[in-house]
């Protein structure tokens, strides 16, 4: 599942809100990607199995904890929009 900062999500609690923060752990012992050397991203792809986490409204969860996107801000590319450019 591809995630970015603006999506509304909802984990598997059932909390829903909007992605703030998406961070990527850099430490094996930094899973919720809190160090300061962890990196933070704009987008990114739950298949690639990285250790880290989302912050989404007064919430946050690892990423296997995200349920699924409400909406995403991103709006899938046509191979044919440039046509309408």
């Amino acid at each position: 599942m591809i995630i970015n900062v603006g999506d509304k999500i909802q984990d598997m609690k059932g909390r829903v809100g909007t992605i703030t923060n998406i961070g990527i752990a850099t430490e094996p012992t930094d899973i919720a990607a809190e160090s300061d050397n962890s990196l933070n991203a704009q987008t990114y792809d739950t298949a690639l199995n990285y250790t880290g986490a989302v912050t989404f409204g007064s919430n946050w969860c690892y990423f296997a904890q995200i349920d699924k996107v409400l909406e995403s801000v991103v709006k899938e590319e046509s191979a044919t929009d440039w046509i309408d450019s």
